[in-house]
């Protein structure tokens, strides 16, 4: 007997869901991290250019460097886990639903009578949905570590020629 849903009621249905719930509160919240810090751009910039203008020690800068680094990384090893794991997870389940496809066919591999072999197509979603899973992490992931890599350097280079960039 045919399960309606396939990727419901599989373990690896079931992570994939918890996967999905995990990755996209934290795409959503890393979007709303980087709107908040364009929006404090001017402000932010115009401190950091006052410590480089006191001549703060360099521990100092350094400090702060690493402090915004760590924010602005938040949650990347779990959107590289997910972008992962999606595809496997994925995979995992249209496996385990193609085995359950052919053992329903039985021996002689033939459809029953009546039967649609749309039906059957349905053991592919859990693929479908890891790959969508992992799409979305992999921007999300991409996204984040590029924004990142550009502002640090950004500061780092205000930090060694200050008077240079613009806010």
């Amino acid at each position: 007997m045919s399960r309606p849903f396939p990727l419901l009621p599989s373990l690896s249905g079931v992570l994939l869901l918890l996967l999905s719930v995990a990755v996209l509160p934290l795409v959503i919240e890393r979007t709303r991290f980087w709107i908040h810090w364009w929006r404090r751009r001017l402000s932010r910039s115009r401190a950091w250019r006052e410590q480089i203008a006191e001549a703060a020690a360099p521990a100092r800068l350094e400090e702060s460097l690493e402090d915004w680094d760590l924010a602005m990384g938040f949650g990347e090893p779990v959107l590289q886990g997910a972008a992962l794991l999606a595809p496997l997870l994925g995979l995992i389940g249209t496996v385990t639903g193609l085995m359950g496809v052919l053992a329903q066919l039985g021996p002689r591999l033939e459809l029953p009578p009546g039967a649609s072999l749309a039906s059957y197509g349905q053991v592919l979603l859990s693929t479908a949905a890891g790959l969508v899973v992992s799409l979305v992490a992999s921007a999300g992931l991409l996204t984040n570590q590029g924004l990142r890599q550009w502002q640090i350097n950004q500061l780092r280079r205000e930090w060694r020629r200050p008077g240079e960039t613009s806010p």
